[in-house]
Parts: structure tokens; C-alpha cells; sequence
């Protein structure tokens, strides 16, 4: 589900390697002296002489000779960054991808100048100095979830570029006028994907202004100094350790280490300025009262009343972000979304609170970020680009809603910012920062019932019924957001048939209803004459679908990749293996007079973070075979529990079987 971002981090530059990159003063003095001296050799200093023989690299693709950020800020957050980035091309595999710079940036506040762009040799000749295409554009509007901003877009392609050839990129970013005065953020990783021979932070400010500083991680002190009453703060490091993306990480690992420099301001400082912004939309004129006493008519209860709300602002209203200027941050006012018929997170977070508080209740803006962040610090608004609302109850503590998600009953919110933080603002601007609360794990899964009748010639007839709940419920709901046409409904029957049984036909589909959240989620269906067995000399084999079989059937691939791994160096989060989710299939057939079943042996797997469990028995001519994931654990286990999660898949993949075997009385 796509939604419109609140605020956009405040850094919009970006290139399409594998990282950005900065230079310090004396390197972009350096630079411009080398313009001047094109296709001469580099001096033997720079950097240059760090390049590798490709070689002797092995599986490396490319190696960053120097990943830098060089920043001078002011405390009203004006300033400007230099990124630089050298970068040495040791695969033919890597030409095509780092060949294509693109830099974006915000031409109503900020200010780009690309200082240099060249691809050399090892030896420091210059090949090119120029981009062979140079274009630049606004960034446009999608059609679907149209997000409108004010952002431009420069994109090179460069000319020389091949195996054993160094690209070397810099660029400013001058930040002329920060959306909020003094707000700015600057963060920095110390722990690359890749090989980087050099990665280097430098931030200067005045000597009287103390930002804040957090360094998670890191083993070594940053160098400080103070020149013409600035003091400049330096980290650089040779040749970081590589942190590659992991399986089930936890947030905070111990292990990867970075560094951000903010604004000293508080939560309230930010919800303050954010109020100063919206509080002229939480009074209804009367053409949007009567439009909100209008949505309502009916509502019975507080409850009623808040449904109904939620409803006619999460379906009724389009989405559409209109992020030019200040908009980015300004919701507009109820009675210009109503007359145009679409908004953006903010602007239905805004309706919404302003109906409710129509009605008495006590209803908030939160900020947050679709996809959660876990900690509380650093305060900026570049930590945020998504806004719900939260109702106050009576005994304390708050109902959130996300007005974006049109296929999520009110109370309920997507799992990507579960459990994660962020930020209500009250109805005097100030801040209470809050954790999304996480869902049970019996509450939300996928359940499916299959009851199949197999006759002596190998063709069934099978019932379909599915039962999602939670998140599962809220995905299908979206399927079924518009009534089935005709062409829609024979697709998915097709679907369906495919899936379950082959050959069959498919008929009886009974749907609901998507955006009624008095309707059940709920799908069934038919399917008739389907090849259920086949024979396999004088025993038959019977089918099993691949809904019954997903899970056991990919853990032993998921084995496989976990065992192929370097040694891990990361936490696991119990919570991610399994998630907090329900699996329950039950596949019922009713055999042929006199036949039998192979029943293979039940699997009990059960581990830290969830448990499987498989059943298969007779009941008369049923076979009933059955089975069962759950997630179970939480909290943060050391990586060399990976063992166990590998062993867990081992056993659960045990359960694999494609086919039953079944013998006909014949045969007994």
C-alpha cells in the first residue's frame, strides 16, 4: 500500500552507486586545479594510488577509493555538503550501473553544483572531464498515487568508462533555507555494504554551537579542532569493516556503526512548528461540517462515530500528494480537500481530527515513517514522512488510525510502523512520543480449508475456503476493493484452479465485499473434475496444492542461503523469522471405498522465534491432513543462534512431500 510522505528527508541528492560521497576542502582545491590540467596525470598523493589490481580482487565488482562528506552548517541550518566519491571499476558486470550518476535537489531552497565529474585511469590520466549526456528535468508525478514535488533531477552519463578505470564525482548541495529554521540532520555509515578503502565525516560549525552528536558504535574517537572560530569535527577511517544486509537483523545490532549530527532541539520544538502549520485546519467551515454531519448521520456511539469517520476520509477521499513548496509539510485546509476530492496523509490526518473534535473527541496528528524507526533520537523532521491520528481513550493511552488505508477498519494499522516510534502531537503543540502497539500472533494469519472428494478414476471435486485474518484480511480486502466484473471473476477462478487442483473448473465463487468492514473476509469456491490422483503403477498418487505445501516447501532453499552465508556477524530479531502470524491449512479428502493412505510422519518443530506442526491421520475415509506455523518468540538472540533457525528449516523441510500415496482396495 502506497502512501503519500509527510516529510521528505533533507537530502534529496542521490546517485546510483553503490553509495555517495564527499570530499574535503583540500581535495576539491585539488580538483579544480586538475580541471585546469585535463588529461595530465594526477599527483602521485592522490587518490588515486590506492586503486587494486582487478586481477587480484577475486569477486569484487568495484572497491570506493574514498567515501567522504564534507558539511559546514549554521545553527539556523543553512549551510552546504560536499559529497564526494572515487570509485574504481574491477568487473565488466559494474560498467553499466555506475556509468549513470543522477543528483536531485530543490531548486525553491536549495542550490546543486556539480564540481567535477572524471573517469581516469590507475595512473591518474584523465579520460573524460565531462559527462558524454548531461539533462536535466523535473521530477514528475506518477499516475497512479500521483505524489507532486518541486524537486529537480540531473542525470549524466559518462564517457570511458570500463574495467580498471576510477570515477571520480563531487558535488555541493547548498541548503539556502531549511523548512524549519535550525532543523537539519547529517548521518554517516561507517559500516559499508562493500569494500571502501577510505570513509570520512567532516562537519563544521561554530564554535559556539553544540549540536547533537550520536556515534553508535564506534571505536575510536573523532578528531576535533577549532579553526576561525569554527569548530570541525572529523571521523575517517580506513578501510571499514564490511556489514552486509542479514536475514531477521535486529535494529540494534552492536554492530554497524554510524554517526549523526543534529539540531539540539526537542520533540517539542518540532511538534510546536508543526502545529503553527496545521491548526487553522482543525476548525471546520460549515461546508465541511455539514459534509462530516453528513458522514456520520446514523452513528449510534462514540464507536459509530469514529468508524464512520474513518471510512468516509480513507475511502471516499482520493489520495493525492500536492508536495510543492512548504506543502510538503502544510496540510491543507478540510474545505479545500473536500472541494477537490483527494488529499495526502496529512491533509486526511487534519480531516479527520478536525470532525472528530467537532464531535468532542479528542483527536491528535502523529508523525512518523512508513517504514518505522526504533529510536527516539535524533529529533529532525527528516525522520518523518507519513502522518495517522490518534483518538485519546478514556482510561489513557490512544486508538491510532491511518485515514491512507482505505482496506484497514479503524484501530487497525499496517505492519510496517508497528511497534515502532513516533511522535502525537497535542492540542497546545507540544510532543508525546509513543510506540505503535504490535498485533497478537494468533491475529492476523492465513487459514484455509480444503475439502476435496476423490474418486476411483483419480478426478475430484474440492471445496476452497479461505479465512484471512489480520494483515492476510486487510491484503485481500484490496483484491476485492471493486466488484468482480465479469472478465475479473473468470481470472480469478482460473487462479484458483490453478493453484488447487488441476484441470479442474471452477464455479461457485462467493467474494464480499472489500470496503465494508461489517463484511467478513472471506473467499470460497468450487472446483470440479480436477486431476486430485494419478496413477503410479498399481498405487496412486494423491496431489497436494501448493498453498498446503508453501512452507516446508521453501525452507529447505532458505537452509540452503543461510548456510551459504559468511560466518554472521548480526543479532536476529526472534520476531522477523516467523513473524507475528498464524499459518493453518487443513486439507481434507474423502478416499474411494477401501482405498488407504501412506501417511507419513508428523513433524513437531519448535524453536525460539515460532513452531510447525503437521498432522495426518484417518477418520474413516477421510484423510486429514493438517498444518500449522506459528510465531512465537520476541526480543534479540546473539547471531550464532543461526544454527538453530538453519536446524528448524532442516526439519520443517522434512515435510516436503509433493505427493501421498494412496492403494486401492484392489491392491489390499
Amino acid at each position: 500500500m502506497r502512501r503519500s510522505p509527510f516529510a521528505r528527508a533533507r537530502s534529496l541528492i542521490s546517485a546510483t552507486a553503490t553509495s555517495t560521497a564527499i570530499a574535503t576542502a583540500a581535495t576539491a582545491m585539488m580538483a579544480s586545479q586538475l580541471r585546469a590540467q585535463a588529461l595530465k596525470p594526477m599527483p602521485s598523493d592522490s587518490i588515486v594510488r590506492f586503486a587494486a589490481d582487478p586481477a587480484r580482487t577475486g569477486s569484487m565488482s568495484t572497491l570506493i577509493l574514498l567515501d567522504a562528506l564534507d558539511a559546514s552548517v549554521e545553527p539556523d541550518g543553512t549551510g552546504r555538503r560536499t559529497f564526494r566519491m572515487a570509485l574504481q571499476v574491477l568487473q565488466a558486470s559494474a560498467v553499466a550501473a555506475v556509468a549513470e550518476r543522477r543528483f536531485t535537489w530543490q531548486p525553491s531552497r536549495q542550490q546543486l553544483v556539480v564540481d567535477f565529474v572524471r573517469v581516469l585511469r590507475p595512473n591518474g590520466t584523465v579520460i573524460s572531464d565531462t559527462p558524454s549526456t548531461d539533462q536535466t528535468g523535473d521530477v514528475t508525478a506518477q499516475m497512479q498515487n500521483p505524489m507532486y514535488v518541486d524537486s529537480r533531477t540531473r542525470r549524466m552519463s559518462l564517457a570511458g568508462v570500463a574495467v580498471n578505470t576510477i570515477i571520480d564525482v563531487q558535488y555541493t548541495v547548498t541548503d539556502r533555507a531549511p523548512w524549519r529554521a535550525g532543523d537539519f540532520m547529517i548521518a554517516w555509515s561507517l559500516s559499508p555494504p562493500g569494500p571502501v578503502h577510505t570513509s570520512q565525516l567532516r562537519v563544521s560549525v561554530p564554535e559556539s554551537f553544540a549540536p547533537r552528536i550520536i556515534e553508535q558504535n564506534l571505536t575510536f574517537k573523532r578528531a576535533q579542532t577549532v579553526e576561525n572560530g569554527r569548530r570541525i569535527m572529523e571521523w575517517r577511517l580506513a578501510q571499514p569493516r564490511i556489514v552486509l544486509p542479514e536475514p531477521f537483523a535486529a535494529d540494534s545490532d552492536g554492530v554497524r556503526t554510524s554517526i549523526t549530527v543534529s539540531a539540539p532541539d526537542e520533540w517539542s520544538d518540532v511538534t510546536q512548528w508543526y502545529h503553527g502549520l496545521s491548526r487553522a485546519g482543525y476548525t471546520l467551515n460549515a461546508l465541511a461540517a455539514a459534509r462530516a454531519d453528513s458522514a456520520v448521520r446514523g452513528a449510534r456511539s462514540r464507536a459509530d462515530t469514529l468508524r464512520a469517520l474513518h471510512r468516509w476520509i480513507a475511502q471516499d477521499i482520493r489520495y493525492v500528494s500536492v508536495s510543492l513548496g512548504l506543502g510538503g509539510y502544510q496540510p491543507r485546509l478540510p474545505a479545500e480537500v473536500l472541494s477537490t476530492g483527494y488529499g495526502d496523509c496529512k491533509d486526511k490526518t487534519t480531516l479527520f481530527v478536525a470532525a472528530a473534535r467537532r464531535w468532542g473527541i479528542d483527536a491528535r496528528p502523529v508523525l512518523l515513517h512508513l517504514n518505522g524507526v526504533r529510536s527516539a533520537q535524533p529529533v529532525s523532521i527528516a525522520r518523518f514522512n507519513h502522518a495517522i491520528a490518534a483518538v485519546a481513550q478514556s482510561g489513557g493511552g490512544y486508538t491510532f488510525t491511518d485515514l491512507t488505508a482505505a482496506t484497514i477498519p479503524y484501530g487497525d494499522l499496517p505492519a510496517s510502523y508497528r511497534g515502532s516510534f513516533g511522535v502525537v502531537v497535542r492540542p497546545d503543540g507540544t510532543a508525546e512520543t509513543v510506540r505503535f502497539p504490535e498485533r497478537a500472533a494468533d491475529s492476523t494469519g492465513i487459514f484455509i480449508r480444503l475439502r476435496g472428494e476423490l474418486s476411483a478414476d483419480g478426478r475430484m471435486r474440492l471445496q476452497v475456503e479461505d479465512t484471512p485474518r489480520g494483515d492476510n484480511a486487510w491484503m485481500l480486502r484490496g483484491a476485492f476493493s471493486a466488484p468482480l466484473d465479469s472478465a475479473r471473476r473468470a481470472t480469478g477462478l482460473r487462479g484458483l484452479s490453478t493453484t488447487y487442483l488441476p484441470e479442474s473448473t471452477a464455479d461457485s465463487l462467493v467474494d464480499f465485499n472489500g470496503l465494508d468492514f461489517a463484511q467478513l473476509v472471506r473467499v470460497t469456491a468450487v472446483l470440479h473434475d480436477g486431476r486430485g490422483a494419478r496413477p503410479a503403477g498399481p498405487v496412486w498418487l494423491l496431489h497436494l496444492p501448493a498453498p498446503y505445501r508453501q512452507v516446508a516447501a521453501g525452507t529447505a532453499n532458505s537452509a540452503r542461503e543461510l548456510e551459504a552465508l559468511p560466518r554472521r556477524v548480526l543479532p536476529i530479531d526472534a520476531a522477523r523469522v516467523v513473524g507475528a502470524r498464524i499459518m493453518d491449512i487443513e486439507y481434507r479428502v474423502t478416499l474411494p471405498e477401501g482405498w488407504t493412505a501412506q501417511l507419513p510422519a508428523p513433524i513437531n518443530a519448535t524453536s525460539f522465534f515460532g513452531r510447525y506442526e503437521s498432522s495426518y491421520r484417518m477418520e474413516g475415509r477421510d484423510l486429514v491432513m493438517r498444518r500449522v506455523l506459528k510465531g512465537l518468540g520476541s526480543g534479540v538472540q546473539p547471531p550464532e543462534r543461526i544454527a538453530e533457525v538453519i536446524a528448524w528449516m532442516r526439519a520443517v523441510a522434512v515435510d516436503d512431500h509433493e505427493f501421498i500415496t494412496l492403494t486401492p482396495a484392489a491392491l489390499r
